[in-house]
């Protein structure tokens, strides 16, 4: 069982996209077309942890780094962006509903994935909880 502390230690390297896949799927979570709403969920996790950076005048491409407002969502895949100083629309995380595939900010590396990878294991805890949530309330 991988844990949110061996995912966060590697957050900075590109093997925690791996890891990232590895922690939703042993929470029981799938690549499915979940409500609109929680990607959103997904999104504001992800800004939040943003903040802590912006703080930081040493992360050049952080200094300006925000979640785009829009989301992008069909039968076939979601998407969710981010823009920077010098950028407007990269990949921030996507799902391929028929592929059943997570992809992570693969433009970023180092320190510029950690908003993307905390933001994603804080929202796969909070989906799991979400889904038990709705889960109980259909059975009473």
């Amino acid at each position: 069982m991988i844990t949110k502390e061996e995912i966060l230690e590697k957050a900075h390297l590109n093997e925690s996209s791996e890891l990232c896949r590895t922690y939703f799927k042993e929470k029981g979570l799938f690549v499915i077309r979940y409500p609109f709403d929680y990607f959103y969920k997904l999104r504001k996790f992800i800004q939040e942890e943003t903040y802590p950076l912006l703080i930081d005048k040493s992360y050049q491409m952080i200094s300006e780094l925000r979640m785009v407002e829009k989301i992008q969502i069909n039968n076939k895949y979601a998407y969710l962006f981010t823009a920077g100083s010098y950028f407007d629309k990269r990949e921030a995380i996507s799902f391929d509903f028929r592929k059943k595939f997570i992809g992570f900010c693969g433009w970023a590396s180092g320190c510029n994935r950690l908003p993307f990878i905390r933001g994603f294991i804080k929202w796969c805890d909070w989906l799991v909880l979400e889904l038990n949530k709705t889960n109980q309330t259909e059975k009473d």
